[in-house]
Formats: structure tokens, sequence, C-alpha cells
């Protein structure tokens, strides 16, 4: 009770303390709220994406389920090597004693919706007891039942999103019953998701069809019973009571039962809370994604709390006497750091409110605005942002850390004065050390500040460089044309005339001046690589490869340095031939002539190296000197070619007669026109939004940093007014006083800025793939942004020291 109590009347003393001071408590809590604000707002985003459990009844029953298998010769990967194969699923399913039901599933799948405007959908095919396991019940209709899956390509019926019924087929209530084509295979509607259900990835699902039909909404390849391939997801439901140490337990033992099947298979399975980013692929990613976030806004909040603790160190300068009094009355120091230590807490929790308030409500429409900002052809995400338990306990412990980090320096060092100086002085003395304290502060504050600063200053150069960049090739006025053959049923001989056919079509349009075929169009962030070898050496190379037509080259404007062309006759039969690149040619063949030289490929093939092309960033942006080989465009691998148009009228007109000529040829294939330009945003959107992110951190952070230098120089101006009195009587000028508190000030913050950009020198690296071939230690970043940052800073302590110089120096030597 004592203790209560004493805490009682420590928040009330604090209370009225901070109502009498309402200029340095504002400033205090918007500093905490800004630095507190930033943090929460930012794991929200993270905790959304990884930590948060699905949304499902019971989410906190669901597990995920992958696996680690060593000892392997091979296994055929299609999505995630921690995925499961059917037969797996099946003895996981069958034999565990722990769960009430686990589901498979396979994300990502995309089809065509056809119809009278086809259109692409991404959906998952599911186990039949996905929907059960879930506790999620179709709003019409019903869920999949064990007959669905009974047979494999038999079953042919789908479950639809709310969102998918509500704008595609407006909302009928007689959807039930109904069929929809899907990759040219009729399916049966049984039923409507409730409304906000999207699946169990962060790409959000249109439909869900049973996993028996894998082969026939992917005819190249049938999964459905093969035991070696990862390309199912599984989620379990704990039967009450269950903990995860159990079900691991449980798993593992059926685990060993799959790896006696196949000495020396060794598998290991990782059991987690089921989330929206829950492989462990995926989990590695955004954890670490999130940590660099994390440590840029940790600055942020560490320059907040330097602030706070200098306007409390300038505080209990002028509380000396107080301190002293209570002292002296008998009061101990540890009640006084106590007393100390509550107004700093309640100064961190009245931000801490503040700033998370400001970050859930604000960075749910910021995260609403990226994902809607995002490149061309991104899928729809979803991530939910919404306050949970996870954030509220982060943001109340960050608050009470906060609280104690930036309080209890200052706490310390005013609770031991002198009481005997203390008690003589009226309020305008100070220590040396507290001094030397503040001026550490405001050097650590323009320290990380300068980190902040010079880091955005490179992002937005390296903006800048991926916005004027030449990559090499002719990009304006080219179209990209491409179209789903292998989903919608063709198979090579087909796909061969289709595309002849097309590249026909396109040809003979108004302004349309030359057609190229290209596995993977330029920039697209597509690619496709192998290892080979050039003979008679043995060690491989990772190669990138491209197959394109003739007209590929002049097209893009790409010139032939040296050899030749594709011929007609190359492409039309696959002949074992290749293009190198300048770098390629110099890379493995120096002073040589690389024209007739051959390069094996993993499958021994033997390719004649018959031309060299001028380098280009056609892999990826700033980057033109990596090994890559071009092959004809074979009619083995017509399938998968999309076109690339040239045009010299408008993108607008060409773009409507490429769709109507592709249309003609086969009304129900999706077909996507994009600019080749837009191709560019592929790199320039995630170096767009890291830019902002961290220019706008830099930007609070100066600004804080500045308000702290100015803070400092006020106070210390303010003790110092009989100095400065007695100075100018003794006929200092003024232009003498200004200088001599202007390197006082700002001795402090150059000493901050140069351990700034001594440890941003030592990070930067970590930069390098947003600067698109700029030096991650650009000499205008490193030069530019310390000029400003200090300009700033001195614009920030000229301001208090003119003041002083406008003080009559018979008032000074009055000043106490």
């Amino acid at each position: 009770m004592n203790i209560l109590s004493n805490f009682w009347s420590d928040l009330r003393y604090s209370a009225r303390t901070l109502r009498k001071n309402p200029g340095f408590t504002a400033v205090a809590v918007l500093a905490m709220s800004l630095g507190i604000g930033v943090n929460t707002g930012i794991f929200t985003v993270l905790n959304g994406a990884a930590f948060r459990p699905l949304p499902v009844p019971g989410s906190t029953d669901i597990v995920s389920v992958y696996q680690d298998i060593r000892g392997l010769k091979s296994r055929n990967v299609h999505g995630e090597a921690s995925f499961f194969s059917w037969p797996e699923y099946k003895s996981y399913r069958d034999d565990n004693r722990v769960l009430s039901g686990l589901a498979a599933y396979s994300p990502f799948l995309s089809v065509t919706l056809g119809g009278g405007q086809p259109q692409q959908l991404f959906g998952q095919l599911t186990s039949c007891n996905y929907f059960d396991v879930l506790n999620e019940r179709p709003v019409l209709g019903r869920a999949f039942s064990a007959s669905d899956c009974a047979v494999a390509r038999q079953g042919a019926v789908a479950v639809l999103s709310d969102n998918l019924w509500r704008t595609t087929f407006a909302g009928d209530p007689a959807i039930v019953g109904r069929n929809i084509v899907l990759n040219r295979q009729p399916f049966t509607v049984i039923g409507v998701a409730p409304a906000g259900f999207q699946g169990t990835e962060p790409i959000a699902s249109a439909f869900w069809t049973p996993v028996t039909m894998q082969f026939m909404l992917e005819r190249d390849n049938d999964w459905f019973e093969k035991p070696n391939i990862s390309w199912l997801v599984l989620l379990g439901r704990t039967k009450p009571g269950v903990s995860r140490a159990q079900v691991r337990a449980d798993m593992a033992v059926i685990a060993g039962r799959i790896d006696q099947l196949t000495p020396g298979r060794k598998t290991t399975l990782q059991i987690e809370t089921g989330t929206f980013l829950s492989t462990p692929e995926a989990r590695k990613i955004a954890t670490g994604v999130g940590l660099v976030l994390l440590a840029g806004v940790g600055m942020v909040l560490l320059i907040a709390c330097a602030n706070v603790a200098n306007l409390l160190l300038a505080r209990a300068a002028g509380r000396q006497k107080e301190i002293a009094i209570r002292l002296s009355v008998g009061a101990s120091r540890g009640r006084l750091i106590r007393q100390l230590l509550t107004e700093s807490m309640l100064i961190a929790v009245l931000g801490g409110a503040l700033g998370s308030l400001i970050a859930v409500w604000s960075f749910e429409a910021i995260v609403g605005f990226v994902f809607s900002h995002l490149p061309r052809g991104a899928p729809p995400i979803v991530v939910g942002v919404g306050p949970d338990i996870r954030v509220l306990s982060y943001a109340v412990i960050l608050t009470l850390v906060t609280g104690v980090v930036f309080g209890l320096v200052p706490a310390l060092q005013a609770s031991k004065p002198d009481v005997n100086t203390a008690l003589k002085q009226s309020g305008i003395g100070g220590k040396s050390s507290d001094g030397f304290l503040r001026h550490a502060l405001v050097g650590t504050q323009v320290a990380v500040s300068m980190v902040l600063l010079i880091a955005a200053g490179l992002l937005l150069r390296g903006l800048y460089q991926a916005q004027t960049i030449d990559p090499g090739f002719e990009m304006k006025n080219v179209a990209t044309v491409s179209f789903d053959l292998r989903g919608q049923g063709y198979d090579d001989t087909r796909a061969g005339l289709f595309q002849q056919q097309a590249i026909d079509r396109l040809s003979s349009l108004p302004g349309v001046d030359a057609v190229a075929e290209a596995g993977t169009t330029p920039l697209s962030d597509s690619h496709r690589g192998t290892v080979f070898s050039v003979p008679p050496q043995p060690a491989t190379y990772q190669v990138e490869l491209n197959e394109v037509s003739p007209e590929f080259f002049s097209l893009l404007g790409v010139p032939i340095v040296r050899g030749r062309n594709f011929t007609g006759t190359e492409v039309r039969t696959g002949a074992a031939v290749t293009i190198v690149t300048e770098s390629t040619a110099r890379r493995f063949w120096p002073h040589q002539d690389p024209i007739g030289k051959v390069v094996r490929m993993d499958d021994k093939t033997a390719l004649q190296v018959i031309g060299v092309v001028k380098d280009a960033q056609v892999s990826h942006l700033a980057k033109s000197g990596e090994t890559y080989l071009y092959l004809p465009a074979g009619p083995k691998v017509q399938i998968r070619m999309q076109l690339l148009v040239h045009g010299a009228s408008g993108f607008d007109s060409t773009a409507a007669g490429i769709r109507a000529a592709i249309h003609s040829l086969d009304p129900g294939l999706v077909v996507d026109v994009a600019r080749l330009e837009d191709n560019l945003e592929v790199w320039r959107a995630p170096s767009r939004i890291v830019a902002i992110l961290a220019g706008s951190l830099g930007a609070l952070g100066m600004l804080l940093a500045c308000i702290g230098v100015y803070g400092v120089v006020s106070y210390a101006v303010s003790r110092r007014v009989r100095e400065i009195g007695i100075r100018m009587t003794l006929g200092a000028d003024a232009r003498e006083v200004k200088s001599l508190i202007l390197r006082q000030a700002m001795r402090p913050v150059a000493i901050g800025a140069l351990i700034g950009i001594a440890a941003c020198a030592a990070v930067s690296q970590i930069l390098s793939s947003m600067l698109f071939g700029l030096s991650s230690h650009d000499p205008v970043a490193f030069v530019a942004v310390p000029l400003v940052l200090l300009s700033v800073a001195l614009a920030a302590s000229y301001v208090p020291a003119r003041r002083a110089t406008k003080v009559d120096p018979m008032v000074a030597l009055r000043y106490e």
C-alpha cells in the first residue's frame, strides 16, 4: 500500500509539474509521439504481414507445417522446397493424432476465366477439407465434400470469393449451380465464400477448386500422385489442449516413417502459427526487411530520446535549488530518482498513446496507398494492418522502455547536486558535467540524423539514376504482348501456328513496322537461367538465356557487332546456335574471335556461337555485363513466347489494334498489352517507396536534431546572460560574442556529423541494389547532405546566439 501511495503521489505531482510547463510538455510529448509512432506503425505492417494469425475463426489453433528435406539427390519443386507432395500430405493427414484436421493447398494458381470478357484470376487448388479446417462456411451453397476429391481429374467444382461474385457476376443469388469456364474447362459453382475471406496467402484468391483438378488447369505438368515434388502447403487445426510441442513431436514420428522409405532422406518439420507469410522462405525475407525498417525508425526514436533527455537535463538544472531543498529535509536520492522517472514515464505514456493512435490511423491509409501504386500487373495483396494484442504490447513495451531510456540519465544526474552550492544559487548555475552530457546528446542526434539523411540522399540519387538511365536499347513506341497459351490447352504445334498467325496479323496493322518474339521481355524481372561450360574446360558457369526471333535485335536497336543474326531456317528448326553479348565474349574468349566457339549446356547440348551483340541492360537495370546467351525461338518454345511490337502511331491506337487482332484468332485468350517502358516500373517502384520512406525518416530526424540543437543553445545562452553582459561591458562586441556562442554550439554538431558520415560510409554498401550503378559512396550525397544538415544546425544555433547579443549589458550584470 505504501508503494502504491507513493506512486500515486509522484504521479499527481508529475502531472501538476508538467501542467505548469505547457511549452516543455508539448515539445517533449510531440517528440516522443513522433519517435514511438513511426516505430509502432512499421511494426504494425510487419505484424500484419508475418506474425498476425490468419483471419479465420479460432485462428490461434491453426498451424502451418513445412519441411526441410536433406539427403535427397534431387526433388522437383513447384513453389518452395519446403512444400509437400500429395502422398506426403495424405500420410500426415491420416496418421497424426494431434490435429482435428489437416488441409493442403497449392497457392498462386493463375487461370483465365472465360466468358464475354476473359480475365486473368489468381486462385488456389485445395484439398476438400480446406474450408472445414479453417471453419469458413460459404454464405451461398456449400463447401467441398470428400466426393469432390475422390477421383483425379474429376469433380470440376469451384467456390468463388465474395469479391469475384459481386464484381464479375453482379452478386447473382442464383450463381450456385451455374457453370464457369477456367482455362477452357467447365466448372460448376457450388458456393460463395464469406465476405472478407480471401484465402490463406498474401495474394488474394478469387476462387478455390479441388486439388484433384491440377492437371486440368495446368496442362503441362501432372503432379497429383507424384511423391517427389514440392507443391502443396499444409495447414492444420490442433485438437483442444494440444501444444505446438506435441504437434511437432507427433508429426516428427510420421516424418521418420516417410524417411525410411527413401534411404538417406532426413526430414525436419517446422510447425508455426499459420500466417499470411508463414513459409520459411517468405518469413526470412519479411523478417529481414522488417528488421532493416525497424532499425531505421529506431534511429528516429533514438534522436527523439536524446532530444527529450536534453530537455530534462535543462529543466533539472533549473530545479537544482528545489532538489537540494528536498534532499536537505530528508528525501533520499532513490526517492528523488523515482519522482523524476515518474515524470519521464508520464511524458513517454502521453507521447506513446498519441503516437500509437496516429500510427494505427495513418499507416493503414499509407499501406493502402502503397499497394494501389504497385507496378502494373502486380496481383492484389492482402495484409491486415489493424491493431491487435501484439501491436498493443509492442507499443506499451516500447513506451515504457523509452521512458526509462531518456529519463534515467537526467534523473541520476539531477539527483546528486552539491546541496550547499545549490542552496546558495538562485537556479542559474550548472555543472560542467551537465554541459558535457548535453553536448554528447546533441552529437548523438546529429550523428544518427546524418546516417539517415545520407542514406536518403543516396536512395534519392539512385531513384534519379533509375529515372534517367539509358538501358542500352529502344523502349519508346514498343508494346509488349503476352498471353497464356499453355494454360489455354495449346500444344507445341498449335502454339507455333498461333504465334505465326499473330505475327502476320500484327505486322499488317497500320503503323506497325516490326514484330519480334522473345521468351522474356527486357527488364521484366523474369529470368531463365541454367549452367554451361566452355570446352575443353570442365568448369561450369551460371548463365541467363532468352529465346528470340531474328527481328528482336533490330526492333530494340541492339546492334550485332560481330558475326551474324539468326536465320529463318535456324529459328524454324531450333538450330543449336547462339548469339552472345560482348561481356560474355570478353569473359570467356579474351583476345580471341568468339565466332565459331562452342558452349555446352547442362543438358549436354553443344551451341555454336554465330554472333556477338552489344551489351544492354535487358536483365537487370544498371547491369549490362552479365553472362547472357540468346537462342533462336524454335518450335519447342513457341508455347511461352511473348511478342514485341514497334509502332509509329500512338500506343493507345496500336494497343487496340493488337487486342483486336489477337482476339480474331482466339476470342477466349486474355491478352495483356503494355508499354515496354512500363517494365522500368518493376525497378523504379521499390526504389521510389524506399527512397520516400528514407527521405521522410531523414527529414524527421533532422527536424528533431535541429530542435535539440536550438534547445541546447537557447538554454546555454539563458544560463550565460551575466557572463555575456560582463564580456560586452569589458569591450567585446556583438560579433565576437555571437562567434563564441556559435563555435561552442557547432563543436558537438561537427563531431556528430563526422561520426555519422563515417558510420554511413561503413554500411552504405547494403543500399547498392537500390542505387542502379551509382556508387554507394557517391560524393554528391556525402557532400551535399552534410552541408545541408550543418547549415540547418547553424541556423538553429544562430537564432539564440543573435538574441544573446541584444542583451543590455547593465541589465545582464544585474541578472540572476
